[in-house]
């Protein structure tokens, strides 16, 4: 799933949690303790996301690099 799609699932759970807490009911720390679960995922998630996407830009940094340093090599080797 993308990201987006994560995020959105995590805050209509939150949203649903919100809902189910009442004034006078016995469950309610329950609830709270959901809500603080998926918020903390919700965290989770999005730092797994931020790394996974500088991940993907130093992979390409280094393939660029390795990719340039053959054809710098095979210019020097064939026309020089």
């Amino acid at each position: 799933m993308k990201r987006r799609e994560v995020l959105w699932q995590l805050d209509s759970l939150i949203d649903n949690s919100k809902s189910l807490i009442t004034s006078d009911g016995d469950y309610n720390s329950i609830w709270e303790d959901d809500i603080k679960a998926l918020k903390i995922a919700k965290k989770a998630v999005s730092k797994e996301y931020r790394y996974r996407f500088l991940a993907n830009l130093v992979l390409a940094v280094i393939v660029l690099i390795i990719f340039g340093s053959f054809v710098a090599m095979s210019y020097f080797m064939y026309y020089r």
